[in-house]
């Protein structure tokens, strides 16, 4: 039986992820997380990153640096944006399932010498984001993965021993991303074996 097809879509969040980890999942994998990328970004190149894969599956997340950035366009902005790729993604291709993923926490503290990225920035307004995109996936009937509550420590920021600068994931992060992923896939793949 053929494989099933399924997309990553993201930021570097998406690009740096371990592939090696879902290899065990029956399917043909690609990843298309470019770093750097906000959701206007992920827009203008959606065509040729996920469109013309025509796959049976789509991950997206996306939003982080939207929200780094200075001139940081607000919770319904960010949401509104990412949830509108996501309905243009099953427009053209209708028989496509897609997840879309919250933001992941962050750890807004100094990590030694070196400040974390995500210094000046809030998880309380990454919780905001995230409920907007919760919000939206329910209105337009898409299925939301809340990862930021299985990365978030008790004081709701990323634990340090999850990140390399506050942003970013350690390998111990991506083991709990890719066990939620493979919670979710593991029924979508095994009509397959």
């Amino acid at each position: 039986m053929k494989k099933k097809k399924i997309v990553l879509f993201g930021d570097s969040l998406t690009d740096y992820f371990p592939m090696e980890k879902l290899a065990d999942l029956h399917a043909e994998w690609i990843n298309s997380g470019v770093a750097g990328d906000t959701v206007p970004q992920m827009r203008a190149r959606v065509r040729y990153d996920v469109l013309e894969h025509e796959p049976d599956i789509v991950i997206m997340q996306g939003g982080a640096n939207d929200f780094q950035m200075s001139l940081y366009r607000g919770s319904k902005v960010v949401a509104g944006q990412l949830a509108e790729l996501a309905v243009r993604i099953r427009n053209e291709i209708p028989q496509v399932k897609i997840w879309v993923e919250s933001l992941y926490p962050a750890y807004t503290k100094p990590i030694g010498r070196m400040p974390s990225w995500a210094k000046e920035k809030s998880n309380e307004e990454i919780r905001r984001i995230n409920e907007e995109i919760r919000r939206l996936c329910k209105k337009h009937r898409m299925e939301y993965i809340d990862m930021y509550s299985k990365l978030a420590g008790e004081d709701g920021q990323l634990p340090l021993e999850y990140t390399i600068d506050g942003i970013h994931l350690t390998n111990a992060a991506y083991d709990i991303v890719s066990g939620c992923l493979h919670q979710i896939l593991e029924p979508e793949l095994s009509d397959q074996i």
